[in-house]
């Protein structure tokens, strides 16, 4: 008996001691097989070749449910929740005000976060505290089918490369659509996407400092008021759902172009007779308002580690080791993920790869797009979500929308609707 106790003090010891301690499981919450969950096979990975001990388990969980299960395991008190989160860059600032010590602030583990995109860390950032891992990049561009503009008359490479206003946008449309009939833009019009990249764009906020609303600024107005021109001119493909957007931007014949982010090439290349047809310039920009620039952001998401997770210093030294510290593996990583699934990183030091300079024999050609798409993020404002970014965002849609049906007369109106729905709401 006193050999049998013997035997199991020692092995106790050898356990606590890590001797003979078992690996860890780090299991992750994220969406899109093809982008996200891929983007983590490849860091973990990249992890195990120096710590095969620990698993990192990847669970495929849609993005509302993420947060409709994040919110109800914090509510419980951490209870069935993962050691890390992704989360879509306009929840963040919800969660961090909702659930101040959620989270680990990975600032404190050392992540120098001077190597991140700036409008990436502003939202992820409490006073001195930063509790994330910048992941992928939403920068924006202005996608023009250079098919149609030769059909217009026009030579797209006049306009390679060209930082345009959207008055000058407006004239390429207004010929385009003489000489052709195609609309110049795709346009979910139920959605927020494209008036918040223009907004954006300008260094306009939706809110003040203090989280109240604002939608009376230069930039907000302005916007609204290039909108209503190009939907006045017929320069708009307006469409309900994500589903006819899609179809409008990728077939041939419904529209010259768009305003989106580089997710979106992907969905370009997925049909062939794309090829060689698109040039990609920066973002158009606002003229009168001052810091106004030829970049923007749609999209993008972060890693976050919780608080209540009992491997959470596992957790983090995964993300800071792969995602936030620059080694040679690391940037191959991010020059992998980029080429797999067209995965932008906000790493800065990664985008010396090689599928990040490289020319791309898909568009016109042969641009090197990710190297445009990189070098505008580094102009892409920050941008304030709060925590009402998502009330926001549907009453300001619904605003703009029912101003370009006839329903409200003037930017006025629509502005007025918008805070009184967003008012309603909120419950104010």
């Amino acid at each position: 008996m006193k050999k049998v106790l013997g035997i199991a003090l020692i092995l106790i010891s050898m356990a606590m001691s890590g001797i003979w301690a078992q690996g860890k499981t780090v299991t992750v919450w994220c969406w899109d097989p093809s982008f996200n969950i891929y983007s983590m096979q490849q860091a973990a990975a990249v992890y195990n070749k120096a710590h095969p001990d620990v698993t990192i388990n990847i669970v495929n969980t849609p993005d509302d449910a993420l947060r409709a299960k994040l919110t109800a395991g914090l509510q419980a008190g951490g209870a069935g929740l993962p050691d890390i989160v992704l989360l879509q860059d306009f929840a963040i600032e919800q969660f961090l005000q909702n659930y101040p010590d959620a989270f680990v602030d990975l600032k404190a583990a050392g992540v120098d976060y001077s190597k991140f995109a700036a409008y990436k860390v502003g939202p992820m950032t409490v006073g001195s505290h930063v509790y994330g891992i910048p992941f992928d990049s939403g920068s924006t561009g202005l996608w023009l089918r250079t098919d149609v503009m030769k059909k217009a008359g026009l030579n797209p490479d006049h306009y390679l490369g060209k930082r345009l206003t959207w008055s000058e946008v407006i004239k390429i449309g207004e010929v385009i659509k003489a000489k052709t009939g195609e609309p110049l833009l795709g346009y979910q019009i139920d959605n927020f996407d494209m008036l918040r990249i223009i907004v954006q764009s300008s260094g306009g906020q939706f809110f003040k400092p203090d989280g109240s609303l604002d939608l009376h600024s230069a930039a907000f107005t302005k916007s609204l008021a290039i909108f209503k021109e190009l939907y006045d001119k017929g320069l708009l493909d307006n469409v309900v759902g994500w589903s006819d957007y899609v179809n409008a931007i990728v077939n041939p014949g419904n529209c010259a172009g768009f305003v989106n982010a580089i997710w979106a090439t992907g969905m370009i290349k997925s049909n062939p007779a794309n090829k060689g047809a698109f040039m990609i310039l920066p973002t158009p920009r606002i003229e009168g308002i001052k810091g106004a620039a030829n970049a923007s952001n749609n999209g993008g998401s972060s890693w976050f580690v919780l608080a209540s997770s009992p491997n959470k210093a596992a957790a983090a030294d995964f993300l800071k080791s792969v995602w936030a510290t620059d080694t040679p593996a690391n940037r191959e990583f991010y020059n992998t993920i980029l080429k797999g699934a067209g995965a932008m990183g906000t790493f800065l030091p990664c985008q010396s790869g090689s599928n990040y300079v490289a020319p791309d024999s898909f568009f016109y050609k042969s641009e090197p797009i990710y190297k445009y798409f990189a070098e505008w993020m580094k102009n892409v404002p920050v941008l304030k979500y709060t925590p009402n970014y998502v009330q926001m965002r549907d009453a300001v849609a619904h605003g703009v929308q029912k101003y370009f049906q006839g329903e409200l007369k003037s930017p006025d109106e629509a502005i007025t609707a918008a805070e009184a729905e967003y008012k309603q709401v909120m419950g104010q």
